[in-house]
């Protein structure tokens, strides 16, 4: 009977560990896409998006800064924190949708493209903000 018992505290013991391999997260750095993204455009900040593979999925927020042009120098107005919906990861293109509240209350899907330029360096733009959104480069935040 002892031996039984510990065959199958021993198989248990094996189960977990093998369990847990099978959770843990990836080595830092083998995702190209896991990090701290900074937006810049003219010089001026213009978003932070942070993503993470913590979930088993690339996921993240996006902090977007609203710049403006009154008198024709760009100026931050105000910064609006969203959530990535439905990120989906092709090769070097990354593809998700923000949820934007109008200021009438109305809900406007956005959606975005970041596609990495070169180690650490990535643009992104909006694909349905009209023809005047830009492409706003950005590098991962060592």
């Amino acid at each position: 009977m002892k031996h039984r018992i510990r065959v199958i505290a021993l198989a248990a013991a094996a189960l977990c560990a093998a369990a847990i391999g099978l959770t843990a997260q990836a080595p830092p750095g083998s995702d190209p896409w896991a990090g701290i993204w900074l937006a810049d455009a003219e010089g001026l900040p213009t978003g932070t998006m942070t993503l993470a593979t913590d979930t088993g999925t690339l996921g993240g927020p996006i902090v977007l800064d609203i710049v403006r042009r009154d008198g024709g120098l760009p100026h931050g107005i105000a910064r609006e924190p969203h959530v990535l919906v439905h990120p989906r990861v092709d090769g070097d293109k990354l593809s998700f949708d923000v949820r934007m509240e109008g200021r009438d209350g109305s809900v406007k899907v956005a959606s975005f493209v970041v596609m990495l330029l070169s180690d650490g360096k990535a643009s992104l733009h909006c694909v349905n903000c009209g023809p005047e959104a830009p492409v706003v480069e950005m590098a991962k935040n060592p």
